[in-house]
């Protein structure tokens, strides 16, 4: 099953932070990491199929890992984040 890494990290003011580093601009929240998976799932499906393209390749985790640019830009530290995997279909 097709899927995407998703990385969850905390906020400031308690809500849950999740991005999917593959999918440009595709980045939800929720006051648990469940809800933020929801909403960032809904997001990404939206996305999805407003796009005339193929969607974009999704990369494992350690690629993902490697990406200083994306995890400079998005402030991700690991040690606080959650890592969720959101499948293209149910």
């Amino acid at each position: 099953m097709p899927h995407y890494i998703a990385i969850a990290v905390p906020t400031d003011v308690g809500e849950w932070r999740i991005l999917i580093p593959d999918v440009p601009g595709c980045e939800a929240r929720g006051y648990t990491v469940d809800d933020a998976k929801y909403a960032a799932l809904t997001k990404l499906r939206q996305r999805l199929e407003c796009e005339l393209s193929l969607p974009p390749h999704p990369r494992d985790l350690a690629a993902i890992a490697r990406d200083r640019e994306w995890i400079s830009r998005n402030n991700i530290d690991f040690s606080q984040a959650v890592i969720a995997i959101v499948p293209l279909s149910e």
